[in-house]
This record gives structure tokens, sequence and C-alpha cells, in this order.
């Protein structure tokens, strides 16, 4: 005899409901490093006065306006006009263009009266957007002590009416591409190496698990089964969490890329999904209704140690480790709306960070200073960065198009 839906069945109905409707519509020479000049990780830190002069042809003049762009996002920079005295650190970039680009940089602590960088670039002019992200990395490494993000990535779902695809751009909205065109893709990670992308994508009325390599754009198919399968994060061993539904409610899994084998790490009554690793793979933070609403849980990565992070707020989604593992980021629902909020892994310390529309799927950068989210605050649901205090918001996909669901790259070498 056919069992009638429970309780239980229809709970899970709804909340896979309104988990999908708020995630889909709502040879160089050594760089000193001699002396940081900058804390960046104080919360008082100075602007550092900053010239950037430049010497070459006019159809190089791109690279140091990259480069201006690129540092002034940070604000940690104070850019000066080299005609204008009270600079304390001076950057020269000079760009010679035959059949290949040629730039060489100097960066001078003018206070030290000294050199802290000399540089020299060589590239195709047909990438000559990669060679400035890669002098604003430098320049930035050799003052702040920290590693540059400005050649790193961001993936992300496009969406148009009946459609979905995963797509690729530059951290700052430049060189788009779509990379996966079939099916129905929502959820996705990137691997530690950035050399894959692992996401889930709906084909034939089937939710499965892909990876495509990034090096030659293979697609293979790591995991198959019904129900509706969601990717996570990635560990750095290359373990992939994932929630799935083949059992009926939604639980917390892991499968290993190369062997395929996937383990069961959770086992309760309410629903279980949105799992991501910390940095160093110990640890899975999760969404779990298992209290009465969907509140952000931390376990170990074995399954082990459940225990509960949030407490304020009756709906708390999509979480992500920062990349020292102090903080996790999340949306929480307050007044009626969607907002990213950050809290410390050990449940101190909630801080809300956006304000305005609806703002969801947060992710950090690989250093740790910024954030990528979406928001709607403009009408079209867009993609923003703006760093970890909430400062410096900007959209950087056209208003024209729907963009969402934003994740942030590891380093690429």
């Amino acid at each position: 005899m056919k069992k009638k839906p429970g309780v239980h069945s229809y709970r899970f109905k709804i909340f896979v409901f309104m988990f999908l409707f708020f995630t889909l519509y709502f040879s160089p020479l050594p760089v000193s490093r001699a002396k940081v000049y900058i804390d960046i990780t104080s919360p008082a830190f100075r602007k550092l006065p900053l010239t950037i002069s430049f010497e070459g042809s006019e159809e190089a003049k791109e690279i140091p306006e990259i480069v201006k762009d690129d540092l002034d996002f940070t604000g940690i920079f104070d850019l000066v006009d080299p005609d204008i005295p009270g600079a304390e650190i001076k950057a020269h970039i000079n760009v010679e263009i035959s059949e290949k680009l040629k730039a060489d940089v100097s960066v001078f602590d003018i206070v030290r009266n000294k050199e802290i960088l000399n540089k020299r670039y060589s590239s195709s002019k047909k990438i000559m957007r990669a060679l400035s992200h890669s002098i604003s990395s430098d320049i930035f490494e050799v003052i702040t002590g920290k590693k540059g993000i400005f050649r790193t990535k961001i993936s992300y779902i496009l969406s148009s009416s009946d459609k979905r695809t995963l797509s690729l751009m530059d951290w700052d909205g430049y060189k788009t591409m779509r990379i996966v065109t079939r099916g129905l893709t929502l959820s996705h990670s990137w691997s530690p190496d950035s050399k894959y992308i692992i996401y889930s994508s709906e084909r034939a009325r089937k939710w499965e698990v892909y990876f495509l390599n990034l090096r030659n754009y293979r697609e293979m198919m790591l995991f198959s089964s019904k129900g509706l399968n969601l990717v996570g994060g990635v560990s750095p061993d290359g373990r992939i969490a994932f929630s799935s539904s083949k059992d009926g409610s939604p639980e917390i899994y892991v499968i290993n890329m190369k062997s395929g084998m996937a383990q069961k790490l959770t086992r309760s009554f309410g629903i279980d999904i949105s799992p991501v690793f910390s940095a160093d793979g110990s640890q899975i933070a999760f969404v779990s209704d298992r209290g009465g609403s969907p509140q952000i849980y931390v376990m170990n990565s074995d399954g082990t140690r459940i225990r509960r992070l949030t407490f304020e707020g009756s709906y708390n989604t999509s979480p992500a480790w920062s990349p020292d593992g102090q903080w996790i980021t999340f949306v929480g629902r307050k007044n009626g709306k969607s907002q990213i909020f950050m809290i410390q892994s050990d449940g101190v310390d909630l801080r809300q960070i956006t304000e305005e529309g609806n703002n969801e799927n947060p992710a950090f950068s690989p250093d740790g200073m910024f954030m990528a989210f979406d928001s709607d605050r403009d009408g079209n649901k867009g993609i923003y960065l703006m760093n970890i205090n909430g400062g410096i918001q900007k959209r950087i996909t056209p208003k024209n198009i729907k963009a969402m669901n934003p994740r942030w790259s590891p380093y690429i070498k």
C-alpha cells in the first residue's frame, strides 16, 4: 500500500523550495620583503600615499590605469598625482611594445631612499590586462607583505529566462566567458589548486555532480543519483562535500575526487545542506533545520562533534569559511531581506556586513580581505565586491544581465 506523505516529507519540500527560491532569485629580480608598510589586519591602518608614473606609447597607457584601479579598490592606498608632492612610495612603469609587450617596473621607498622592487615583465599584447594585474599583485605584495588577488578569477551563474550557465571572469569583472552551457547549472566550487571547477547540473531531469578541467575544458561526471545533489566545498586533499536527497531527506556527503567513493556524514530528522570545508579541511560548516529553523552548524570533517553556530535570526544559510579559518560568513534574514553576516568560527562576535537590498551567496577572496556576493539592490541581480568590513561595495557585472552565486578562485599560478 502506498504511504501518504507525512509532515517530514512536506517540511522537506517546503525547505528545498525556499532554499532554491532564495538562491536563484534573490626571470625577475627578487621582491624585497624587509618591511611591511601597512598592517592591513589592523582596523585603524593609515592609507599609504602612493604615486604611479608611466613612460611608454599611447597603446600601452591602459596598463598604469588598470594598475591604479586594482590598487585603489583595496582601500589601502591614497593615490597621489606624480606632479604633486606627498607620496611615500613611488612606482614607475616603463613599457615597450614591438612584437611583444615588455614592462619594466620599479617601486621606490621615498622615505627610506631605497628601491624595494625592480622587475621586468614580458607577454603577448593580447594579454595586456593579465600583465597589468601581475604588476598590481607584485606592488601590493612588496608593500603589504600579502599576495595580491589581482590575477584571480570569479566563477558565477549567468541566468536568463530559461537557462542558467556557469561563467568565468577576472576578479574585476572583465574577460567574461561561459564555460558550462548544458543543463540547468546551480551550485559550484573551485578545487584548491584552481585547475578544476566542480558543479551540480540538472540534465534529463536528473541532478548530477560534474567537474571541469580548466586547462582543456573537458567535463567529467563524478556523481549521479536520484534526488537533488548540490555541490558545497572542496577540501585541500580533494574531498568534495555535497548534499543529496537520494535517500529522502537531504544529508551531507563527501566524495573523493579521484576514487569517486561517497561517504554519508549526517543522519538527522532535519534538512542538512550547503556543506563547506574549512581551509585546512578539518571542519565542515553546513545548514540544518534540525533545531526548528535553518541555522549554521559546524562539524568535524568525518561527521563527528556537530555543534550549532548561529542562534540569532530564524533563517540563516549559505556559509563560507575565511581562508584563515577564523570567520564564517553567511546569509541571514533580517526585516524581510537577505543580508550578509560574519561570525567567528567559535560562535562569537556576530557582525552584519550589508544593509541595502537582498544580498546573498558570499565568498571570500583567497587573501581573506574581500568578499564577492550577489545583490538585487540595483533591480537586476548582479555580482558585487566589498571588503570584509562591508566597505567599498562595487558592482562588477553589467546591469543588463542577471548574475548570481559567485565563487572566488584560489590564487592562480
